[in-house]
């Protein structure tokens, strides 16, 4: 279906586009990093990033083949053994260890995007160790003096920078995570309210779009099957019937672009059109373009008629009600031919 189909590219891309920029920070970030520490002549770290900053740079050709799995891994290992050890190396003070909260955000950011059903290492097992990490890297600086010891300019410009980093990271990953969950629960609502086949509304869809009008009186709602439909099923099989109600719901749906279509079960449609001097004109072109449609399948070529209830609302109805008025329409239709509109 193409609505599956526009879900899993949205999906792809969301993933895809996340994974390229992080990369790019990440990459941008370890060359800011290996000309600082080459400046301050802590090159021990400044070689590090050198290598992060080649590392980060291959990691592009991970993206560009979709090995999201492989490259999540590899960037949340580098950033806890790289935030550890400059850590260790140059103080609590220095911010480093801010770096190992927003990995919490990225690494159930990445666990919740995974493409794989099984995961190398689950998300909550990451943040337990970072957590633990954390603590042991707190005491370790609380008791042994860092290797190298940053003027307090230093490392207070150290530790806002990281600081910045943080929050940009995680402000940065829940707007994307919480905008792809909005477009999740809206593709959600509209296919829970959509008939998969035909891809006009089913039933749940029907109610709410009668239940939000305001003025039904300025409507007439319609309800037409297929005649003799069961015979299509049984002489050429379901698949036939199946391609049948497809086209027959675009021919209703492509009538009136002003017209609301849904299927309501089995082969009945119903079309809520608003009443106008050509409204009832409209309800009887579905039925006529039906009836001259010639519906190719498997080289046979096949013809079809619908009959059609139409019914007027009136105050204090329910929804059932105005249905059921327009059902009993549609049954004087089948019981006195077929082939027609009552109204």
């Amino acid at each position: 279906m193409q609505m599956e189909d526009d879900a899993i590219i949205a999906y792809e891309s969301t993933v895809r586009k996340t994974c390229f920029y992080s990369n790019l920070i990440f990459f941008i970030c370890h060359l800011a990093y290996l000309l600082f520490f080459f400046l301050t002549g802590i090159y021990i770290l400044a070689w590090l990033n050198l290598g992060n900053s080649i590392l980060y740079g291959l990691m592009f050709l991970l993206v560009k083949y979709g090995k999201y799995g492989v490259y999540a891994v590899i960037t949340g290992a580098e950033i806890t053994a790289f935030m550890t050890f400059a850590t260790a190396l140059c103080g609590f003070q220095a911010g480093f260890h801010l770096c190992l909260i927003g990995l919490c955000v990225l690494v159930y950011f990445s666990g919740y995007f995974s493409v794989q059903k099984t995961r190398i290492i689950r998300p909550q097992y990451w943040c337990l160790m970072l957590l633990a990490l954390y603590i042991f890297l707190y005491f370790y600086c609380l008791f042994n003096p860092p290797v190298y010891d940053l003027t307090n300019w230093v490392k207070s410009f150290l530790f806002v920078g990281h600081a910045l980093i943080v929050f940009s990271f995680i402000t940065i990953f829940l707007y994307v995570f919480v905008r792809y969950v909005l477009k999740l629960e809206k593709r959600i609502k509209t296919e829970s309210r959509t008939d998969k086949l035909t891809q006009v509304a089913n039933r749940y869809g029907l109610i709410e779009y009668v239940e939000a009008l305001d003025d039904k009186n300025n409507y007439y709602l319609s309800i037409f099957d297929i005649d003799d439909f069961k015979l299509v099923n049984d002489e050429h099989g379901h698949i036939c019937g199946d391609h049948m109600l497809f086209e027959i719901a675009e021919i209703a749906k492509n009538n009136s672009l002003d017209d609301f279509v849904s299927r309501y079960g089995g082969e009945e449609f119903v079309v809520i059109t608003r009443i106008d001097d050509n409204a009832l004109n409209k309800i009887e072109d579905i039925r006529r373009k039906i009836e001259e449609h010639v519906f190719n399948f498997n080289n046979l070529n096949l013809h079809a008629t619908v009959t059609i209830g139409v019914s007027k609302y009136d105050e204090g109805m329910s929804i059932d009600d105005w249905i059921m008025k327009a059902d009993k329409r549609l049954y004087d239709g089948k019981t006195s031919g077929k082939n027609k509109v009552v109204f």
